[in-house]
């Protein structure tokens, strides 16, 4: 936490790659597809004789080549496509697209294309997109039909779980393969996700890479009725205490150093171990209101944060950024962080981390000292009313000058990096004093509090 604040003809054998995320133009359909989905092409090697038989060399509508390998894709409208190919057997990054290779559509009306092989799919229809080769002048033709639905009945992945207990993840990987029916729909493009990238990623054409200790699902999805699979993806630290791998388990705080580390997405633990041996206890935060959106976020790190700790058997509690501006604002973040961390023993109490922009431009930061008062009053007081025990994050700058602390009386964590805390008022938890912290076994530099107990 800181105080203020992403192709035939001859012999070759290729594949090609049509990645998809959300239109931006307004004249494209009303269906909204987010995130990436991928239609690979396989072209097979042959030689020239076999080639006159093959029903997939079609002639070339624009004229551009006698022959050409193709296929046709069914797509929904309001996507975009990044093209992307293996050719000749090895794979050319979508980065290379433009040095590599040229694209041409047959109706800009229905999609058009980008000189880095980009394609939106405007409206209703038929388009071909011609890719042609810059070291050839070889030419490949997807035929698109741009449908306003595309239901699929079912997907199947060829794994429905998979586990790891491994002291070193690095590099470790795994394939996944969706299958589509009805099979007249088994060429349509598919979306890769994986539901905590901190564990596991998952690249366009299902290759699983670990990233780190917890679990999420890797899963896949098709159509405009979006049908889903998933793949459940454990990984788990041998050296981890065996008798604090209960998720439900709770662990109480022992004083044996007297420190706190909080951590966030901004924060790598690269040695939970570490961690567990140098400190009381973690405070993570669980999310955020946007300082302009004010949209409520999870944290990316939360759900993985917290999976450790429970692995580690270390004492956690969570801590959420406000940027509440009255107090209906200030009782949904409550209800929500409370249902977010519902099911999860804290050691601590939850605590609401007040603070600027550093920018004046935040949508709190100019806010009276009654108004973020009121506000900030409102998100502990339902905490509590959720039966969870709230308290408040600041400074002793803050606390002094930006709130009126007669209204707050809830345990108080503050931070004051001066050697020393200065806030000498209420009801203290702990004195967060260094945002320098090393040896913690976090990367680079974290956040340290002493815990008054």
């Amino acid at each position: 936490m800181k105080l203020s604040k992403r192709i035939f003809a001859g012999i070759l054998s290729a594949a090609l790659v049509f990645t998809a995320v959300p239109a931006m133009n307004a004249s494209a359909a009303k269906i909204n597809y987010s995130g990436i989905y991928t239609k690979e092409i396989s072209i097979e090697q042959q030689d020239e004789s076999e080639a006159v038989f093959n029903p997939l060399l079609v002639e070339v509508s624009d004229g551009d080549a006698e022959n050409a390998q193709s296929e046709k894709v069914r797509v929904m409208p309001g996507m975009k496509f990044a093209i992307a190919a293996t050719r000749y057997g090895a794979i050319i990054k979508t980065s290379k697209n433009k040095s590599q290779f040229k694209y041409k559509t047959s109706n800009k009306k229905v999609a058009t294309v980008t000189t880095k092989g980009v394609v939106t799919t405007l409206k209703k229809g038929k388009c071909d997109i011609t890719v042609t080769n810059k070291k050839d002048g070889v030419k490949f033709v997807l035929h698109l039909t741009v449908a306003k639905k595309v239901k699929v009945s079912s997907v199947k992945l060829n794994l429905k779980s998979k586990k790891f207990k491994t002291r070193n993840y690095e590099g470790k990987t795994f394939q996944l393969t969706a299958k589509v029916k009805p099979s007249k729909y088994s060429n349509v493009p598919i979306l890769w996700g994986s539901t905590n990238t901190n564990v596991a990623t998952v690249d366009e054409r299902g290759l699983v890479t670990l990233q780190g200790y917890g679990d999420c699902q890797i899963y896949c999805r098709a159509g405009s009725n979006n049908k889903v699979a998933s793949c459940k993806v454990l990984v788990i630290d041998p050296d981890a205490p065996k008798e604090n791998n209960n998720n439900g388990s709770i662990c109480s705080l022992t004083y044996n150093t007297g420190k706190l580390v909080d951590i966030s997405s901004h924060n790598t633990v690269n040695d939970w171990k570490q961690l567990k041996n140098s400190c009381d206890g973690v405070i993570i935060r669980v999310g955020y209101r946007g300082y302009g959106s004010g949209a409520l976020v999870e944290d990316s790190k939360f759900r993985n944060n917290v999976y450790n700790c429970q692995q580690y058997g270390i004492p956690y509690s969570f801590y959420f950024f406000t940027t509440a501006v009255n107090e209906a604002e200030g009782a949904e973040e409550a209800n929500w962080i409370a249902n977010t961390i519902s099911g999860l023993n804290t050691s601590m109490p939850v605590f609401i981390d007040v603070e600027s922009s550093g920018t004046g431009s935040g949508r709190s930061d100019n806010m009276s000292v009654a108004q973020r008062t009121a506000a900030v009053k409102a998100t502990v007081s339902q905490l509590y009313a959720r039966g969870i025990t709230g308290g408040v994050y600041s400074s002793t700058w803050w606390y002094n000058n930006r709130l009126d602390m007669s209204q707050l009386q809830y345990p108080l964590w503050v931070a004051d990096y001066r050697g020393y805390c200065g806030y000498d008022q209420g009801n203290k938890f702990a004195w967060q004093f260094t945002s320098n912290g090393t040896g913690y076994g976090v990367a680079n530099r974290c956040d340290v509090s002493e815990w008054y107990q």
